[in-house]
């Protein structure tokens, strides 16, 4: 007979498993963690995130949630590294687990939450606990007793938003009735994917969907809950055709995703135009695009003396702490590149880092204190106070200004040594002839207007000196029209990628041990008549609790391992 196919959609999958006879999997305290390693290995090599477990004596529940169909594969790392532990620890043999695993695809919300809170619930159903957190080897656990927690688990959404005080309040309930039934009497409907036929989980049944709401609302959340308009239709009473209607006329309604516009938006709306705000990731694949008359509350912006927001005086002392890399790590990592570099796939890249930092002030309060021409507050999620320029189009020019070279200004003569530096010159001249290229694609009659100015910018408790060049060309009369399709072209930006550009930037994919998300991007502002943006270096991100400093720098043949190092370092500070 067949095996029953597993569930491998894409997305939030509640995963059990136990040994076989239901035995003890594991019998000492190093179990657990070891465990939780190899889980851990498991996220990082197939992308999947632990967003909660509970790790019980005979068996354990993990909530994890994958970005590819690729669920099979990750439990088949996680029970045979383990399964060949504990069997040579316990010194046994034949089948450590009782199956495979057993799992339940989650889609939707509240049977996310409810998922938590009975995941968290079992060592009290099992009395080995009183309160949620007491017992040790679950995630709140680690929240109520102060530790931290696993790595793979930081993208959590909702337990590590906690803290020990009011952890008890949020998971601590215990489970209604109604909710019990959610977990225990879910129902199945057969989803198709491109290879086999698959089961999902229902959240709620459809009485529960339609009790005290209205109804037209009440569609749209159970077709997000998976259930066909065919099967509302027989549960309401009325016909296919008029749910279809209802469909049509009030939507499906869903969270919208705030990233998910394009560059034939931004397009369109500069042939509108329109004035607009965009923000484009490094890799071009989250694009947020909007018209300034409909801005979120929560965006704010600087481009030079462009500005949506007062400007305030700092009132309150600040403390920042940074933690960076090692220079083991960092140097391993620039030795792979050299490596890259003597092998020709690249001539300068950019390589980059991101460091965990603390401070007393909150991403809102340092955009508002930071001194800086580009900045950029997104939602309490990430900052950016940016000293350069991506480009600038006035009238029918366009003209860009990488910037390549940092010193520290209160050496002697810094900017003497940093003009005569023979490494930071070559780096200069491949950037330059980069980006001279890539506005040869948009633009014509391509002039470098200034060569390695010095500007001095503040950096936290001292002043640097930072290298730029200006370089320009002539736009189409019409190119208000294909600002999205400019955009696409001359992204990613190639002084924070390197030269030749595709394949720096898949030497950067492999080196760097960090997803850059919207660091290294772009940010801009077309008010309807010129176009302004700049690239997204000094940059704080919010995971969670924790914030995170990405920086970097560029590195050539000529790359010293402990001056780069010390420019990475340098650059994390809060510039006010």
């Amino acid at each position: 007979m067949p095996r029953r196919p597993r569930i491998d959609l894409a997305g939030y999958h509640h995963v059990i498993n136990r040994g076989v006879n239901r035995s003890d999997i594991f019998v000492g305290e190093s179990d657990y963690a070891v465990f939780l390693g190899i889980v851990c290995k498991a996220c990082k090599a197939y992308a999947v995130v632990l967003h909660d477990y509970c790790l019980m004596s005979n068996h354990f529940h993990l909530l994890v949630e994958t970005h590819r169909e690729n669920l099979s594969l990750f439990m088949k790392h996680i029970n045979s590294n383990y399964a060949i532990y504990a069997n040579k620890k316990q010194k046994r043999s034949g089948h450590f687990w009782q199956g495979r695993f057993y799992s339940r695809y989650i889609n939707s919300e509240s049977y996310y939450y409810t998922l938590i809170r009975y995941i968290e619930q079992n060592p009290i159903e099992a009395g080995l606990a009183t309160t949620v957190g007491e017992y040790p080897y679950t995630l709140a656990s680690c929240i109520a007793n102060r530790q931290t927690p696993p790595p793979c688990t930081l993208d959590s959404k909702l337990l590590l938003e906690l803290d020990y005080e009011n952890i008890q309040e949020m998971i601590g309930v215990a489970l209604g009735d109604e909710e019990l039934e959610i977990l225990t009497k879910i129902q199945k409907q057969k989803v198709l994917t491109h290879d086999n036929t698959k089961t999902i989980a229902y959240s709620k049944t459809l009485k529960e969907h339609f009790r005290r709401k209205d109804r037209n609302s009440a569609i749209g959340i159970a077709l997000q809950d998976g259930y066909t308009q065919a099967s509302i239709a027989k549960h309401l009473g009325i016909s296919r055709s008029l749910v279809s209607k209802i469909v049509k006329k009030n939507g499906v309604f869903s969270t919208p995703d705030p990233f998910k516009e394009d560059f034939d938006t931004i397009d369109r709306l500069g042939k509108s135009r329109t004035p607009f705000l965009f923000i484009v990731s490094y890799n071009k694949t989250k694009i947020f695009a909007q018209a300034l008359q409909d801005l979120d509350d929560d965006i704010y912006y600087k481009l030079e003396d462009w500005r949506n927001y007062p400007v305030k005086k700092r009132d309150k002392a600040f403390t920042f702490s940074k933690s960076p890399v090692d220079f083991y790590t960092y140097k391993k990592a620039l030795d792979n590149i050299l490596e890259e570099i003597r092998s020709g796939n690249t001539y300068l890249i950019n390589l980059t880092f991101q460091t965990p930092i603390e401070t007393n002030f909150s991403l809102k309060e340092i955009f508002t204190y930071a001194k800086a021409k580009f900045k950029l507050y997104y939602k309490n999620e990430f900052i950016c106070f940016s000293p350069e320029r991506f480009v600038q189009i006035e009238d029918d020019t366009i003209a860009t200004y990488p910037m390549k070279g940092t010193i520290d200004a209160n050496i002697p003569y810094a900017q003497e040594k940093i003009l005569a530096d023979e490494k930071e010159m070559a780096e200069h001249v491949m950037i330059v002839d980069l980006m001279r290229n890539d506005l040869g694609i948009v633009g014509s009659n391509v002039k470098v207007e200034k060569f390695r100015y010095v500007e001095k910018i503040q950096a936290g408790d001292k002043e640097l000196l930072q290298v730029s060049s200006k370089i320009t060309a002539t736009l189409p009369p019409n190119w208000k029209d294909t600002i999205g399709t400019l955009l696409s072209q001359l992204l990613p930006a190639g002084s924070i990628t390197g030269t030749p550009k595709q394949s720096t930037i898949n030497i950067i994919d492999n080196v760097e041990n960090f997803d850059r998300g919207f660091y290294t991007g772009v940010f801009g502002l077309f008010d309807g008549k010129s176009l302004r943006s700049g690239v997204m270096i000094r940059f704080i991100e919010k995971e969670n609790h924790a914030l995170f400093y990405k920086s970097g720098g560029g590195i050539t043949i000529d790359s010293d391992a402990k001056s780069e190092y010390n420019e990475l370092v340098d650059k994390i500070y809060l510039p006010f």
